[in-house]
């Protein structure tokens, strides 16, 4: 009985999602209904409880976030979008692959999908339009780029700060463990996409300035440099990169959260410009990054812990914890569809890593990355080809196509993406398919 009334809340919220009804109140009300199940309901308010006030989630992903926020409001991000979109914008045929580039790029300084989409769209769509390429190329090309992965090379990035609490491994071998399987499926994702794309669109004339790419350019182009600043004190101080060894407190690198304060700091310091708005603005980054992004990790929490209570979380690590190719396929194919149903990478990512890495990291650790890097890859390409996505829907507004019609552009494209990942990881593991 309880097996299957256990299949029907999990088919109940499945079908929610697809309603589109909010993912986190599905996942909390599934999460205690399979609490209930096993009659321990209050097992879930207590992991609710906890992860509210988790300071190894909430410091990395907020600090982040209100950073983002301040790049956006003193410009900074728009004018590393001009610096790396200026060598191409005379370039036609260089305008598909360096528009992804720069939304990935912009978005690994930017974590968040939808504000690194704010900051490149006004400058690469209509760069894009002026080359000849039809509205649903420009908006394909903004939202592969925004949300192809980029933010998985961030450290304070929740999909990897849930892999590196659940597996406890150091942040550096969680980022060495996705950078190649990541750079591999977004080259093969952006390199399908121009391949079809470019063919269908027009020739249209060399671009000679985009709008708002050379009249509205800032005199102060040092802005521009200021994105990638925490992200590149954090690569410095990890062991083993330019130091060997580091004094206390910064045995294990320098954390995310002061990185990014730290970074903060030196741009009020260089605006100088309205120093009270940006701090404003540093703290309403911090209470957006805990109303999305805290929010689906916590309710995330709530619905592993009712899947443990009602045994299927023991179920799931069996299932992906082979040494076989199976197991590999499982772990992306799951958060992925799970991303297309919901519009919510961070969800099906951190839910997976918080239910399997645990116990697969104990006896085997690489095998427990590797699970982790294919979740959070699936799930941000699955994100990708969400129509109900919040990035998908802005692109698609932003450039005038239907969501739909959109997620049609990008999803074969992101598929061999993900198949070449898995056979990266495949290769890596000596598995044989």
């Amino acid at each position: 009985m309880q097996l299957t009334a256990t299949i029907v809340v999990v088919g109940l919220a499945i079908f929610l999602l697809v309603r589109n009804v909010d993912v986190r109140l599905v996942l909390f009300g599934a999460g205690l209904a399979l609490a209930s199940l096993a009659l321990r309901p209050l097992v879930v308010f207590d992991v609710f409880l906890f992860e509210m006030g988790n300071g190894k989630t909430i410091g990395p992903i907020c600090s982040a976030m209100g950073y983002a926020f301040v790049l956006r409001a003193t410009g900074c991000d728009r004018a590393m979008v001009r610096l790396l979109l200026a060598p191409v914008s005379r370039a036609r045929w260089l305008l598909i692959p360096a528009g992804c580039l720069v939304g990935f790029v912009t978005n690994v300084a930017v974590t968040s999908q939808t504000a690194t989409a704010a900051a490149v769209g006004p400058i690469l769509v209509p760069l894009m339009l002026a080359a000849g390429y039809s509205p649903v190329v420009a908006a394909a090309t903004l939202v592969l780029g925004c949300s192809g992965g980029g933010s998985l090379y961030n450290p304070g990035d929740a999909d990897l700060v849930a892999i590196h609490e659940a597996s406890q491994a150091p942040m550096k071998q969680v980022l060495d463990a996705i950078f190649l399987p990541l750079l591999a499926g977004f080259v093969t994702t952006v390199a399908a996409f121009a391949l079809v794309s470019g063919r269908g669109s027009a020739a249209g004339e060399p671009v000679t300035a985009a709008a708002g790419m050379e009249a509205t350019a800032p005199p102060e182009r040092w802005k521009a440099l200021l994105p990638p600043l925490p992200v590149i004190l954090i690569f410095a101080m990890m062991p083993g990169v330019f130091f060997a060894s580091l004094p206390p407190p910064f045995e294990k690198g320098l954390p995310v959260s002061h990185a990014m304060i730290f970074s903060t700091a030196v741009l009020l310091i260089l605006t100088r410009r309205d120093v009270s708005a940006q701090v404003k603005a540093f703290f309403e980054g911090m209470g957006y990054a805990f109303v999305h992004v805290i929010s689906l990790i916590i309710t995330a929490s709530c619905f592993i812990a009712g899947m443990t209570e009602v045994g299927l979380t023991d179920r799931l690590v069996r299932l992906v914890s082979g040494a076989g190719w199976t197991s590999k396929v499982a772990a992306g194919l799951f958060p992925g569809l799970l991303a297309v149903i919901s519009g919510s990478g961070i969800g099906p990512s951190v839910a997976f890593s918080k239910a399997v890495l645990p116990t697969v990291s104990a006896g085997n650790l690489p095998a427990a990355l590797d699970l982790g890097v294919l979740s959070a890859i699936a799930s941000t390409f699955g994100r990708t080809m969400s129509p109900v996505a919040a990035v998908v829907i802005f692109c698609g507004a932003f450039a005038g196509v239907p969501p739909l019609r959109l997620v049609k552009t990008t999803a074969l494209p992101l598929i061999a993406g993900f198949a070449v990942t898995l056979v990266v990881v495949f290769v890596r593991a000596g598995i044989r398919p």
